[in-house]
């Protein structure tokens, strides 16, 4: 990454309350790993049923062997959907999974 960029994080750092930036994924190419150098915290996003555990588990280590620490991970995609049993008196609540729109 250019200087310009470094500059960039800092101004809109001392502007700003919060600055996401968001990359493409660390497996894919190197863009996580040339920022994660430049900010304060790095999380990762893992989607449901569609990231393995190797994945996960790879980015991690990828991550790692740039030097950076991940201090969280978000998992999306997940959708929960309701069912009621009023004549037991109680709800059940179950997690599934909405077929992406392609």
């Amino acid at each position: 990454m250019s200087e310009r960029f470094g500059e960039l994080i800092a101004w809109a750092s001392s502007h700003y309350d919060l600055v996401l930036i968001d990359t493409p994924p660390i497996l894919a190419v190197t863009d996580a790993a040339i920022v994660g150098r430049h900010v304060g915290t790095t999380l990762m996003v893992a989607r449901y049923a569609v990231n393995t555990l190797k994945e996960v588990e790879t980015s991690l280590s990828r991550f790692e062997q740039n030097g950076i620490q991940v201090k969280g991970v978000i998992l999306n995609s997940i959708f929960r959907r309701a069912t009621g049993y009023q004549d037991y008196g109680y709800y059940e609540y179950e997690y599934s999974q909405i077929p992406n729109k392609k």
